[in-house]
């Protein structure tokens, strides 16, 4: 039971199971919106609490405005929800860091740590916010590696959705400035992950031939969302060749992952958290040795292409 606001009488006559205190609490039972049939919801009305259970009726009888009071409650529900889910999950994102970081002192550059972290962090979050990952295809996650992943990129709250999937042995692909957060950055690159500098070509350029010497020695997959920004519109922004260059000197094939829209779960500009599935998508590997035909923009281009196609699919069905 999660308590979601509290509101105070103003009304002079207050009912007699109400009498013990002025004050009601607003209450949902195992579910953030209260116009489902698991809700239990206490709230003011016209001076009185009026307690629902499963379809929104007002004391007299009538809907509309009872579903307009019940729609409110829900959205300032969800906004709780998800601060209380970012305040909770930034305490057990910085504690699950430090963990790690420790446990990479003792055992450095440990290829699992990501996926523990994984197990840890994010399955752990998306368990207390009530968001289910539905992937098709997931065995190709394990079948295809080691391999190059590429996957769109929404939200910060991509760390908890693809995190919480993310296969064994498998580091990430991620700017420099991600090595500058305290605790994270230091846990983010002791545990082996590609850190580029985008604005340095020749740096970026080292980095991706040492990702491909050690993908091939110790057989460890990379995550790139090659999009290098968040992007909630339903197009896909240009992809940038770091990944595509890195599978084909690897010679290891690529492997897209496509997560539908995030708002079935969150709506990051309204601030608002919701119980209920996201959608992923593994793809079909694309093989790269030998080569496929055509330049590197084609490969680039057409792998875009499938993406979108299947987020655009995703996005018809939910």
């Amino acid at each position: 039971m999660v308590v979601i606001g509290i509101c105070r009488f103003r009304s002079p006559v207050v009912p007699a199971h109400a009498r013990i205190v002025n004050w009601a609490f607003v209450l949902v039972q195992r579910s953030y919106d209260p116009l489902s049939r698991n809700a239990r919801l206490a709230i003011l009305w016209n001076g009185r609490v009026q307690v629902f259970s499963g379809r929104a009726s007002s004391p007299d009888g009538r809907h509309p405005a009872q579903a307009d009071k019940l729609v409110s409650v829900r959205r300032f529900a969800q906004r709780l929800a998800y601060y209380a889910g970012f305040i909770a999950g930034g305490l057990w994102f910085l504690v699950s860091s430090a963990i790690g970081v420790v446990s990479l002192l003792v055992v450095p550059r440990n290829r699992q740590t990501l996926y523990l972290f994984g197990l840890v962090f994010c399955r752990g979050l998306t368990r207390v916010m009530g968001w289910r990952m539905e992937v098709e295809n997931r065995e190709r996650l394990d079948s295809a590696r080691p391999c190059v992943f590429i996957a769109n990129h929404q939200s910060f709250l991509d760390v908890v959705t693809f995190g919480s999937v993310f296969p064994e042995r498998t580091v990430s692909a991620g700017k420099r400035e991600i090595g500058r957060i305290p605790v994270f950055g230091w846990f983010y690159r002791l545990s082996g992950n590609l850190v580029l500098d985008r604005g340095n070509p020749r740096d970026a350029r080292d980095s991706l031939d040492a990702a491909a010497r050690t993908i091939r020695d110790e057989n460890v997959s990379v995550w790139f969302m090659p999009e290098g920004h968040r992007n909630l519109g339903p197009t896909l922004l240009p992809f940038k060749s770091g990944a595509f260059r890195l599978a084909l000197a690897a010679k290891v094939p690529i492997v897209p992952v496509v997560a539908g829209p995030l708002d079935a779960i969150a709506d990051t500009r309204e601030r608002r958290a919701r119980r209920g599935s996201l959608r992923m998508s593994v793809l079909e590997p694309i093989p790269t040795d030998p080569p496929p035909a055509g330049t590197l923009a084609e490969l680039v281009a057409s792998t875009r292409s499938r993406m979108q196609d299947e987020l655009d699919r995703l996005r018809r069905e939910r």
